[in-house]
């Protein structure tokens, strides 16, 4: 075949190649003549907003959220892309999507002043609503004792958050003793006694009183109380450094090493004292022996004297 022949087959084939490469392939991978237009969901609920964009071949997802007390949670506030935009087919559609009402987190207020109480409410725009008072040994008058919506809750704006308030420890006509200073074990006997009940026994360091005594105590002496009040008690229970008086008082015999140094100079003088009172071996002996002699001279007498009678009669016959 003619060289031009070759050259010419060649050339057609390239062309047709682009062709097929502008109108099929590139089409197909880019979709550039496939625009739709971006229709409006804004106002829709998110669910609806998902269905209608989907039926124009188009993603919707959901973006941010914003919270507006106008409008409900879940309803579409706007849209990115927005409406009217020309696209391509399977374009994903951003949605801002409606929080509803802020919520707040409501905090724990049980311990606190009333005063403190409204003051950490309103930093989180919400209210202090005094439901009730009533008597408390634990906390002193004007002390949130417990609340009704609990730390953690998510609240509305503005919500009101009930409170029960301390009044004090019920008044009666019995009077608190003084305990602080005594032992805690003479301190419990002392409750007892006067009708009231062992509350709880906190124990921390302190210098200000001896070991195992107490520091502190709630409510506090002198007041006046109803039979079986609870009386808490802090109690000290680190040692604490002994002065040199004490130590002299706890040990008269003196410090360890001057017992040792007496005892070491009391030795001596005690063996010495049981060597003369004790008996000697030797006078002993000497009493014992004597009686021993005694007995056997006596013994070879009465044998000797049968031996002079069988002499005797030896002779006579």
């Amino acid at each position: 075949m003619v060289w031009w022949k070759k050259a010419l087959i060649g050339f057609a084939v390239f062309i047709a190649f682009i062709f097929l490469f502008n109108s099929v392939i590139m089409p197909w991978y880019v979709r550039h003549d496939t625009l739709v237009q971006v229709p409006s969901v804004v106002g829709m609920n998110f669910s609806d907003a998902v269905n209608k964009l989907d039926d124009g071949d188009l993603e919707g997802l959901q973006g941010d959220v914003r919270y507006d007390e106008t409008k409900p949670i879940g309803t579409i506030l706007d849209q990115n892309p927005p409406a009217g935009q020309m696209v391509k087919e399977g374009r994903r559609i951003y949605l801002v999507v409606s929080g509803g009402e802020t919520l707040y987190d409501v905090p724990n207020i049980v311990g606190r002043s009333v005063r403190e109480s409204k003051f950490m409410l309103a930093q989180r725009n919400l209210e202090l609503q005094e439901v009730e008072t009533k008597p408390s040994a634990q906390y002193p008058p004007g002390i949130v004792v417990s609340q009704v919506e609990r730390p953690g809750m998510k609240v509305k704006k503005g919500t009101r958050i009930g409170v029960v308030v301390s009044t004090g420890m019920d008044v009666g006509d019995m009077k608190i003793p003084e305990l602080i200073g005594k032992n805690v074990e003479e301190a419990k006997k002392i409750i007892l006694q006067n009708k009231f009940t062992i509350g709880k026994i906190n124990f921390q360091p302190s210098t200000s009183v001896p070991v195992n005594a107490v520091i502190d105590q709630y409510p506090k002496s002198n007041t006046m109380a109803k039979e079986n009040q609870r009386i808490d008690l802090f109690v000290n229970r680190v040692v604490k450094e002994k002065i040199p008086e004490e130590e002299e008082m706890e040990n008269p015999g003196g410090t360890d090493k001057e017992k040792e140094n007496i005892d070491k100079e009391e030795k001596p003088k005690k063996q010495e004292l049981k060597k003369e009172t004790a008996p000697k071996p030797t006078d002993k002996k000497e009493e014992k022996k004597p009686e021993k002699k005694e007995e056997k001279k006596t013994e070879k007498k009465k044998t000797e004297k049968p031996k002079s009678d069988e002499k005797g009669k030896g002779t006579d016959f």
